[in-house]
C-alpha cells in the first residue's frame, strides 16, 4: 500500500516517561523501540506490556515533562497537555499485571487556586485530548494526595482533559470516565474487565470490551459517592463485581424463590418443573442385588438387597475398606486412609482418571479404536467449574463465545462472572430456507440447528462488538435446553468450521448418558455421535487425535443425579493448556474422599439376580440402562398429554426436558405487527406475563425460553424429571387445567 504512512509503536515504559519527553524535541522522529524478546509474541494475542501508538510534536526543547507540569498552574497544566504536546490513539491494557511496571493514573487537578495538586507523578502515563490512559497503579501511587476536599475525585470544569476524567479515587483499582458523547464507561485493572481494542478510532468507547450496554460489563455512572473511601459504586461493604455477579443471574430465579413451591403442607403451592434434576434417580435399578469392587487382586462381591437403589449402592461403596481399585491390593483399606488427608493431584487423582477414561471411552466412544488419555483429564468440582477454567485458559477477558439459541440460561454467569468472557448467542433461524412457522404448528428441529452461514453471521457480530475473532465456540450436545441432539453431519460442519477459523470448540456432553432414543426418528442412524468421535483421528497413538481446538466437558450431575458430589470432567490434548488449567484446578478441586467414591462406583461390577451366567457388567453401564428406561417412559408420558392437548413440542430423546411452544396463549401482538417484528422488549413482557400466569395462578414453574435467548416469545423448557409421581400426575392435571380455561 502506499499513499499512507504506517503508524510508529512506541512501547512505554513509565519509568523512562521523562526521558521520552526530553529527548524528542520539535519535528524529531519519534523513539520506535521494540519490545524485549520474550514479550513480542504476547503484543497481539496475550498481550503482557501496556502498547500505546504515540505521535510526539510540539515536545518542550528542553527539562522534563513531568516537571514543567508541576511547576504550572492547574490551568496551564490542563491547556499544556490538551493541546496536543502528546496524542494517544490506542491502547491496549494488559490481561496480567505481571510484567506491568508500577504506573500510577493522573493525579487530581484542582480547581482551587490554593490547593497544590500534582497532574503527574514521576511514574506517569501521558493523556491527551481525546483519551485517557492509565495502568495498575502502584501501591505508593494508589495512596497519593487526595484533592483539598479529601474525595479524591478530578474536578470537571477546566479544561478539556478534565472534562474527560469522570472520577479517580486514590485507593480505586476500577475507574470510570466519559467521552466526548456524554457516555460513561468503567474499565478496571481486574483483569475480567479489561480487553483490547481494534478499532483504530480516537473514542474512548473503542477501549471497553464487549458492547456499550452489554449486561455483562456493567456502565458506572460518574455520579457515584464522593465519601466511598476508595470504593467504586457506593458500597463500602462488597465489590462492584459481587454486584455484578448478582445482575447476571436470570430474573426468573428471582420469581422462583419468591413464590411458595408444593410439598405436602403446602398443596397450592408452584410445582417446581424448571431446575434440571432427576428425581428418577431414586428408583430401584431392576435385578440390581449386589456389587462387586474391582482391584488389582480380582473382583470382592458384597451383596445388599434386592432392586438397590443409587444410594444404596454409594452407601455401600462409602463405607467399604477394600482396597481401591488403583491399589496392588497388597495392603488392607481403611473407610479413610492416611494419605487422604493430605494434597492432592490437582487434575484429580491418578485412579480416578483412568476410572473415568475407560467410563469416557464405553460411553463415548465405545466402538473405537482410539482411547481417552487419561493425563489429558482435569476433574473439578462440577461442570461449570471445569468449564470456566476451560474458558480462561483458551480466551482472554472480553473475547466473545458463540453459543447457538436457545442455551442454558447459567452459561452466562459460568463465563461472564470471573472469566469475562462476552457472550454472542449464534441465531439459527433466520439462516434456513424456510420461514418459521406459525403458533399451533410444531417448528422443526433443523430450525435450531447452527450451520456456516448462522455460525459466519455471529463471527462477525463478535468482532464487531469486541474488535476481535471470537475464541470459542460452546455446543450443548445433548442439548439443553430443547431435550434433543444435534445430528452428526451438524456437529461436524461445526468442527470443520471452528479448525478452520481457527476457533476453539468445546462439546458439553453432560447428557450423554441420557439419550433414551437411540434411533433418530427420521431414520438418519444413531441419534447421538460424541464430537469426540467425529473429531478424533486414527493417526495419533497418544490419545484421540483431537488437535488443540477441540474440548470436552462432562459431568455426573445429570446421567447420575449426584449433583451434590461436584465431579465434573475436561478433556483436552492442547498441550499448552493443560499445565495452566491443572493449576487453576487449585481453587476447585474434589476432596480425596469424593474421588475414593466416585473411582469405586465407575470401576464396580453389577451382581444381578438370576444371572446364571454370571457375565460382568459395570454397574454405571446397567444404572444409565435402568435410567434410560424411565426417563423415556416419563417423557412419553408428558409427550402424549401435549399430543392430547394439541400443544407443538419437540420430540425429546435425551436429556431430562420437554421443549413446548405455548405461542397461542402469549398477550396478542397489535393488529400491524407480526411474530417476525416483534422487538426483543415486547417479547420480553409478553412472555413474562405467561410465565407468571402459569407459576402464580395454576402452580407450573417452567423455564422460559427468553430467558435462555430463543429467538421467539411463548417457549417452555419443562422438567419432567424433577417432580416425584404422584407431583408430576398432578403437573398434567393443572397443564390441561392451564390449556382449556386459556381456550374458553
Amino acid at each position: 500500500m502506499t499513499g499512507r504512512r504506517r503508524p510508529t509503536t512506541t512501547y512505554v515504559d513509565a519509568r523512562n516517561i521523562d526521558a521520552l519527553s526530553t529527548s524528542n524535541q520539535r519535528n524529531t522522529r519519534p523513539i520506535n523501540r521494540r519490545p524485549p524478546p520474550q514479550f513480542r509474541r504476547h503484543i497481539h494475542r496475550n498481550s503482557q506490556l501496556l502498547i500505546a501508538q504515540l505521535s510526539l510534536f510540539s515536545m518542550p526543547p528542553s527539562g522534563s515533562l513531568a516537571n514543567i507540569i508541576r511547576s504550572s498552574s492547574p490551568a496551564a497544566a490542563a491547556n499544556l497537555v490538551s493541546s496536543s504536546a502528546w496524542t494517544l490513539r490506542r491502547f491496549i491494557i494488559s490481561t496480567s499485571t505481571v510484567f506491568l511496571r508500577p504506573l500510577s493514573v493522573l493525579s487530581t487537578i484542582s480547581s482551587s487556586s490554593a490547593s497544590t495538586t500534582t497532574l503527574f507523578s514521576t511514574n506517569n502515563i501521558m493523556t491527551a485530548s481525546n483519551t485517557i490512559a492509565f495502568a495498575n497503579p502502584s501501591p505508593s501511587a494508589i495512596a497519593g494526595p487526595p484533592s483539598s476536599e479529601g474525595s479524591g475525585r478530578a474536578p470537571t470544569k477546566n479544561g478539556n482533559i478534565l472534562n474527560k476524567i469522570a472520577s479517580w479515587r486514590p485507593s480505586a483499582r476500577t475507574f470510570s470516565f466519559s467521552n466526548a458523547r456524554k457516555r460513561t464507561f468503567s474499565i478496571s485493572s481486574v483483569p475480567s474487565f479489561i480487553s483490547s481494542s481494534s478499532s483504530q478510532s480516537d473514542d474512548c468507547s473503542d477501549v471497553v470490551a464487549g458492547q456499550q450496554q452489554s449486561r455483562h460489563f456493567s456502565n458506572t455512572s460518574s455520579r457515584g459517592n464522593d465519601n466511598n473511601n476508595g470504593s467504586i459504586g457506593g458500597s463500602k461493604l462488597s465489590s462492584n463485581r459481587a454486584q455484578a455477579a448478582i445482575k447476571l443471574l436470570p430474573s426468573y430465579l428471582i420469581d422462583a424463590r419468591a413464590i411458595t413451591q408444593y410439598s405436602p403442607a403446602t398443596p397450592e403451592g408452584a410445582l417446581q418443573l424448571s431446575v434440571a434434576e432427576n428425581q428418577l434417580s431414586e428408583l430401584p435399578v431392576g435385578g440390581l442385588v449386589g456389587i462387586e469392587e474391582s482391584t488389582q487382586a480380582g473382583g470382592i462381591a458384597t451383596v445388599g438387597k434386592k432392586d438397590m437403589r443409587l444410594v444404596d449402592v454409594l452407601s455401600q461403596l462409602a463405607s467399604s475398606n477394600i482396597a481401591r481399585p488403583s491399589d496392588d491390593g497388597a495392603r488392607a483399606m481403611h473407610v479413610f486412609e492416611r494419605d487422604m488427608v493430605y494434597y492432592q493431584p490437582t487434575q484429580g487423582v491418578p485412579g480416578l482418571r483412568q476410572g473415568m477414561a475407560d467410563y469416557l471411552q464405553s460411553l463415548l466412544l465405545p466402538s473405537s479404536s482410539v482411547k481417552f488419555n487419561p493425563e489429558n483429564i482435569i476433574l473439578g468440582a462440577g461442570c461449570n467449574a471445569v468449564l470456566e477454567n476451560l474458558c480462561m485458559v483458551i480466551a482472554n477477558p472480553g473475547d466473545a463465545v458463540l453459543i447457538p439459541t436457545p442455551y442454558y440460561a447459567a452459561f452466562e454467569f459460568d463465563l461472564v462472572a470471573r472469566a469475562g468472557c462476552h457472550i454472542v448467542p449464534v441465531n439459527t433461524f433466520n439462516h434456513h430456507d424456510d420461514d418459521v412457522p406459525s403458533c399451533r404448528v410444531p417448528i422443526p428441529p433443523e430450525f435450531y440447528y447452527p450451520n456456516r452461514s448462522s455460525l459466519d453471521r455471529a463471527y462477525d457480530r463478535a468482532a464487531e462488538e469486541t474488535g476481535r475473532a471470537p475464541r470459542v465456540l460452546l455446543l450443548s450436545h445433548p442439548n439443553n435446553p430443547l431435550g434433543i441432539c444435534y445430528p452428526p453431519h451438524v456437529v461436524q460442519e461445526c468442527i470443520d468450521w471452528c479448525r478452520e477459523k481457527e476457533v476453539h470448540l468445546i462439546s458439553d456432553e453432560i447428557y450423554a448418558g441420557s439419550v433414551y432414543r437411540k434411533e433418530r426418528n427420521d431414520g438418519g442412524g444413531e441419534t447421538f455421535v460424541s464430537a469426540m468421535a467425529l473429531g478424533s483421528t486414527t493417526s495419533n497413538s497418544d490419545g484421540l487425535g483431537l488437535g488443540p481446538y477441540i474440548h470436552l466437558v462432562y459431568a455426573l450431575s445429570k446421567d447420575f443425579a449426584l449433583s451434590g458430589l461436584r465431579v465434573g470432567v475436561a478433556y483436552t490434548e492442547n498441550e499448552e493448556i493443560l499445565l495452566p488449567i491443572q493449576k487453576l484446578n487449585d481453587l476447585c478441586q474434589i476432596s480425596s474422599q469424593t474421588q475414593l467414591l466416585v473411582e469405586r462406583m465407575v470401576t464396580a461390577n453389577a451382581v444381578m439376580e438370576n444371572d446364571d451366567n454370571k457375565s460382568q457388567k459395570k454397574f454405571v453401564d446397567v444404572y444409565l440402562k435402568s435410567n434410560q428406561d424411565n426417563v423415556r417412559d416419563r417423557c412419553d408420558t408428558l409427550q402424549s398429554c401435549l399430543d392430547e392437548l394439541k400443544i407443538p413440542y419437540l420430540n425429546a430423546d435425551s436429556g431430562l426436558f420437554v421443549w413446548m411452544d405455548f405461542r397461542e396463549f402469549l398477550p396478542s401482538l397489535p393488529s400491524d405487527t407480526t411474530e417476525a417484528m416483534d422487538s426483543l422488549e415486547s417479547k420480553e413482557q409478553r412472555e413474562r406475563k405467561l410465565y407468571l400466569s402459569l407459576m402464580k395462578e395454576y402452580g407450573l414453574l417452567f423455564t422460559p425460553g427468553m430467558s435462555m435467548r430463543n429467538e421467539r416469545a411463548g417457549f417452555f423448557r419443562c422438567v419432567f424429571t424433577a417432580a416425584s409421581g404422584d407431583e408430576f400426575e398432578l403437573g398434567l392435571v393443572r397443564l390441561r387445567k392451564f390449556v382449556e380455561e386459556m381456550r374458553r
